[in-house]
């Protein structure tokens, strides 16, 4: 008996968990698109251009927990794609990412639409190959999930051929390998002994930006055990310590010079996960002082010695790893002392909070300031909404008050504007709750079809769009690098004015409500509005 390899696809991606299929098709993905005719159980999720494909699958990926399937359409469409996927590379999400190849019978002759998808791929992907027979379909699929979520997790490439999805194959589906599991480090226990003869408050805790909302239990309880207080950065694809926790200290800024101030009286520095030491602009600095001892929890191998070398260097799940160190910590700390800590700390850093809401409320000027804006939206969210961010106007004070909680925040570590709104829409599709999608103006220009997506698909996205009308996180940069943009005042390139775009006009014709709303009443108002609807909504607020 055979089967067509398309629907030994279908088979294997509902086998690898995998719900919604992402993409843009062309006549090259038609097989594909036949197979998913009959095929009620998968949703397939239009994206009007291909970077918003990527960009929604990104974000059901990183909400689900599971790996994303993306299809976009041939060399052109990959293209069009390439900025998300560098964004997914460096957030390390895990996403089978497919593309249509022309007929391989006609491929020598160099025909419409045909191209080295492999080679343009190869750069942003953990591996990338072209498929030329229908047998190994399943082989490369299954391949292509176990590499997609090996740590260090991240998007892989397969270029199917449109004859090749086609052809009949004999024989059964290739099943799913066994996942390799990791258990804590063998040194979980020395590394918790030593630890234990450090003044906790000498001890900094800095998380990298790709630990799993699995390892947040481990996290927390080593915190605990410790009394130590928990770090990330501001430059993070997701968050895993929730941030209403007294031990969380807060972000650090990407300035290496910042960093070393903050880790100088630290004696121990903690590194847990990969990618802590991210900085722009350049400094010639270290960020880690001379002398002060490193050990670090990774869960794969090319993590250690990248930033920094390490002193103690602890290979195995980061969560597991962490609750074993944090069971030995238990019994070799007075837990009267580290109860005192924790409560001290929870009482500076409640007085802290009041202190950075009242200056920022103490602003009542219009424009609204960026930080009272982001409040105001904070303020009227749901408790359990997610938010996916990449706007600017996050970065300053009202960013230590902003709800963080591992698998409900994720961020365009990659620097790519335009991610944030598609990975909104696929986050809601991946729990069917409210997502937050902040944006500034300039970045909803990259990637507006995620408002029809989500208006297709009636998807639970609030899409609010700070505006004002400029880049203003490059005319900031500009002023502190002295450039001559800012020095004169004539900032090139950098103002959206002539004309302004009227994002009223640009959701209604996207089919998403929209409204204007520029003081914390009016925020509160359409949020609590837009929360009735059974779709999306976008906000357009104005800010200085």
């Amino acid at each position: 008996m055979t089967r067509r390899a398309s629907d030994i696809l279908l088979e294997i991606l509902r086998d690898e968990g995998v719900t919604h299929v992402f993409g843009n098709p062309g006549s090259t993905e038609m097989p594909l698109m036949d197979a998913l005719v009959d095929a009620n159980d998968i949703t397939y999720v239009l994206g009007l251009q291909e970077a918003t494909a990527v960009g929604m699958a990104d974000g059901w990926a990183l909400k689900s927990g599971r790996t994303g399937f993306v299809n976009l359409h041939a060399m052109g469409g990959l293209g069009n794609a390439m900025g998300v996927l560098t964004a997914s590379k460096a957030s390390k999400t895990p996403l089978v990412v497919t593309a249509g190849q022309q007929d391989t019978r006609h491929l020598m002759s160099e025909p419409w639409l045909s191209g080295n998808l492999v080679e343009l791929a190869a750069p942003v992907t953990k591996w990338a190959t072209e498929v030329r027979r229908g047998e190994d379909i399943g082989t490369a699929l299954r391949r292509a999930f176990a590499i997609a979520a090996t740590p260090p997790a991240g998007p892989v490439f397969l270029s199917l051929p449109m004859d090749v999805l086609d052809q009949e194959v004999a024989g059964k589906t290739p099943p799913r390998s066994a996942t390799p599991r990791l258990g804590p480090a063998p040194d979980a226990e020395a590394f918790a002994r030593t630890l234990a003869q450090f003044d906790a408050d000498k001890v900094f805790v800095l998380l990298g930006d790709d630990l799993p909302a699995s390892a947040a239990p481990g996290l927390v309880a080593f915190a605990q055990a410790g009394g130590f207080a928990i770090w990330g950065t501001q430059i993070t694809s997701r968050s895993a310590f929730p941030s209403s926790h007294p031990l969380w200290a807060g972000v650090l800024k990407p300035d290496f010079a910042l960093m070393r101030d903050r880790l100088a009286e630290a004696e121990v520095l903690v590194l847990v996960g990969g990618r802590a030491f991210v900085a722009y602009p350049y400094r010639d600095v270290k960020p880690v002082p001379e002398g002060q001892k490193v050990f670090h929890v990774a869960d794969n191998a090319e993590a250690f010695g990248r930033e920094h070398p390490a002193d103690l260097a602890l290979l195995g799940d980061i969560g597991a790893t962490l609750s074993s160190a944090a069971a030995t910590l238990a019994r070799l700390t007075d837990r009267h002392e580290v109860a005192t800590r924790i409560a001290a700390r929870a009482k500076r850093k409640s007085a802290h909070v009041e202190e950075v809401r009242a200056a920022i409320l103490a602003d009542t000027g219009r424009p609204m300031t960026p930080d009272a804006a982001v409040l105001a939206v904070i303020d009227a969210l749901p408790e359990d909404c997610v938010i996916a961010n990449d706007s600017a106007a996050t970065f300053g004070p009202v960013q230590e008050l902003i709800r963080t909680w591992p698998g409900n925040y994720f961020f365009s570590r990659g620097g790519v504007l335009g991610c944030a709104m598609p990975a909104a829409v696929g986050a809601a599709l991946s729990t069917g709750g409210w997502v937050a999608a902040l944006v500034g103006d300039g970045g909803a220009m990259y990637s507006p079809q995620a408002l029809w997506s989500a208006a297709n698909t009636r998807a639970h996205v609030l899409f609010y769009v700070f505006n004002n009308r400029r880049y203003g996180v490059l005319q900031n940069i500009a002023r502190q690098l002295g450039c001559t943009n800012a020095v004169q005042g004539r900032f090139v390139g950098m103002d959206v004015t002539d004309p302004a775009v009227d994002f009223m006009a640009l959701a209604k014709s996207m089919g998403v409500p929209a409204v204007r709303a520029d003081d914390r009443d009016a925020i509160t108002a359409a949020t609590q509005e837009a929360l009735t609807r059974p779709g999306p909504s976008l906000i357009e607020i104005a800010i200085k």
